[in-house]
């Protein structure tokens, strides 16, 4: 009954009418593709080489750690979103940042980055980002973001040597998804910033071979083939070369810059 919890106004009931508008709220955007997430070796390096704690852009579906940002709040703070990247006003601290790849909000990331990290080095406070973005030379956010004197380090993934977590990885049998097109990742970072949580050569060697565990297998891209067909059908000819590829790139990576 109610008093257990499982009548119609009981918690248990509240979670699954949260969980059905969270579930309804992200299927209606139809574009699993902008809730890709980095996979988990990746973040392992961002944590561990970085001190990434927060996640700037996420979602309950997709969240890698337990503090993050998303796109609707009035869904997902019942599961541990704290509003909107672009309210956020840190001075310190290390985050990660891999808004989805459309312009507007790319260009509004960089900027409210930005302004973030000048406030951040005129405290002399220690503020890093690492940014996720595609390598989209002309997108005015890749610019920004290169030019800026806060660029620690910029490291360009090439699309066939990675993959991402599928945004609908929760509904899908195999976790990784390729990427279509190359990734660059941006660590943006105050001078005080840059001592506590170095960027070196160690740290991109590390990445690459993070990236490269995150390229789905040969078998994982014919059932994604089957179940999307043409819109992944540009990976069909290079499909049985993956695993050579996520070997060799591992190799390289090992054996450092």
């Amino acid at each position: 009954g109610d008093a257990a919890g499982e009548g119609p106004s009981g918690p248990r009931a509240l979670l699954h009418l949260r969980l059905f508008a969270l579930l309804l709220r992200y299927q209606s955007l139809q574009g699993h593709g902008f809730q890709a997430a980095i996979g988990p070796p990746v973040w392992l390096e961002l944590r561990g080489r970085l001190g990434v704690a927060f996640e700037g852009f996420a979602s309950p579906l997709n969240c890698h750690l337990p503090a993050y940002c998303s796109g609707f709040r009035d869904v997902d703070c019942h599961f541990g979103s704290r509003g909107s990247f672009f309210a956020l006003r840190p001075s310190s601290g290390s985050f990660a940042a891999n808004p989805p790849f459309v312009h507007g909000i790319m260009d509004a990331c960089a900027r409210h980055m930005l302004g973030l990290l000048k406030a951040a080095a005129d405290g002399s406070h220690a503020l890093s980002f690492a940014v996720i973005l595609p390598g989209w030379r002309e997108c005015a956010a890749f610019n920004e973001l290169s030019d800026s004197p806060f660029c620690a380090r910029r490291v360009l993934v090439a699309a066939a040597d990675h993959g991402f977590c599928d945004g609908a990885s929760h509904q899908r049998q195999d976790p990784y998804r390729y990427s279509p097109f190359d990734t660059s990742v941006f660590v943006m970072q105050t001078e005080a910033a840059r001592r506590r949580w170095p960027a070196d050569d160690a740290f991109e060697a590390a990445l690459r071979t993070a990236f490269a565990h995150c390229v789905p297998s040969s078998s994982a891209v014919q059932r994604q083939l089957k179940q999307t067909g043409a819109a992944v059908g540009k990976v069909a000819m290079t499909s049985q070369k993956l695993p050579q590829r996520k070997a060799a790139v591992a190799e390289r990576a090992g054996a450092g810059p």
